[in-house]
């Protein structure tokens, strides 16, 4: 089973959920802890489900669900968001995040939704400052707690905006064994969409990144523009009557045929006929072990990230120190003649005015200098 939306099923999900923009929400429910359902209505349209499971997927569902006693997050949601109307929606390319916007009078408050490793539910104030989450998190790159900035782990490249020159990049420095892994992994493209790359590309998905040539990474890009602008025509994917996946338009991945076609009005009826197919299926422990090594991969990406972000800062600080030699020189040897004559305090006082450095110390004897 499709344990996850990928960042692709989210463009083609978002393009539907626009028809919620300008709703008002009716009502919040949350009978388990990872699942949150809200129902929006709309004057002419009338009322709309959007069922969200945390970490797996989201779509809208018929209105023939029973809701039983909402938790505590839910009742917070209600307190904040019960009659408000959803101004905006939209994705946080290329990432698994949903934005939802809400307009409260001259104010407005915004849900994130994330929805790769295990999941979150964020609710910001408009200086995007956390009110409350559904999960409290402290991570090395980011903590998720109320009165903090929001922050969110961000890829390398955008595939909604890949150039030519990004894609001979992640192949040039991939270390991964194959393009569709490195497709797959690097770029985010998720498993599926990956293969279906390959095939539209007439590409070998086994063939090393580095081995790709100019024709190729050209045929890669149009072919993944190509799915980012298909149009919807959703099917789920049958093999011997048992669902097996779901697509937003036929795929050469399953032209095979072995695979029969099941055709849905949307997306989101097409991602809510899969996942109903599931319901109250266990999780085995090798769902649990794929669940544990995702999170994994997304923390080792984070930091990564942050990692790469301090690289560049110390290098920076690294190359003015270097181009300023002579002057911060200068201004040691000043200050180790003036403490042998005079107190740090004396110092400070002396050099309250002086050009270069700004700032002194005393009690750590540390100077700020403005090179």
């Amino acid at each position: 089973m499709k344990k996850q939306l990928s960042s692709l099923d989210l463009h083609f999900l978002v393009k539907e959920l626009k028809i919620l923009e300008d709703s008002r929400i009716d009502k919040i429910y949350q009978a388990e802890k990872e699942i949150i359902t809200f129902s929006f209505y709309k004057s002419n349209s009338g009322k709309k489900l959007l069922k969200i499971n945390i970490g797996k997927c989201m779509h809208l569902v018929e209105g023939k669900e029973e809701f039983g006693e909402t938790l505590g997050f839910g009742m917070f949601l209600r307190k904040h968001l019960d009659g408000v109307f959803l101004s905006e929606i939209s994705q946080l390319e290329p990432e698994r995040i949903i934005k939802f916007d809400f307009k409260i009078k001259e104010e407005i408050k915004t849900l994130y939704v994330e929805l790769f490793g295990k999941g979150n539910m964020i609710l910001c104030n408009e200086n995007n400052v956390i009110l409350n989450a559904l999960e409290h998190h402290d991570f090395r790159e980011r903590s998720i707690k109320p009165k903090l900035k929001y922050t969110y782990p961000i890829m390398n490249y955008n595939l909604f905006r890949l150039e030519e020159k990004d894609l001979n990049s992640i192949f040039n420095n991939s270390k991964k064994e194959s393009v569709v892994i490195s497709l797959a992994t690097e770029l985010g493209l998720g498993g599926l969409y990956s293969e279906e790359v390959c095939l539209l590309s007439n590409i070998d998905k086994n063939t090393i990144p580095k081995n790709t040539n100019e024709n190729q990474i050209k045929s890669i890009l149009t072919s993944i523009k190509k799915i980012i602008n298909h149009k919807i025509e959703a099917k789920v994917v049958l093999d011997n009557d048992k669902v097996i996946d779901f697509v937003p338009f036929d795929f050469e991945f399953y032209s095979d045929k072995k695979y029969e076609k099941k055709e849905f009005p949307t997306f989101n009826e097409a991602v809510s006929y899969f996942y109903s197919q599931f319901i109250g299926e266990k999780e085995t422990e090798y769902d649990k072990k794929l669940q544990s090594l995702q999170r994994i991969a997304e923390q080792q990406k984070s930091a990564i990230e942050e990692m790469r972000k301090e690289e560049k800062e110390f290098r920076e600080k690294g190359e003015l120190i270097y181009h300023n030699y002579q002057l911060i020189k200068e201004v040691l040897d000043e200050l180790n003649k003036a403490s042998k004559k005079y107190s740090w305090k004396e110092i400070k006082e002396k050099l309250k005015n002086h050009k270069t450095i700004k700032e002194i110390n005393e009690k750590d004897r540390k100077v700020l200098v403005e090179i």
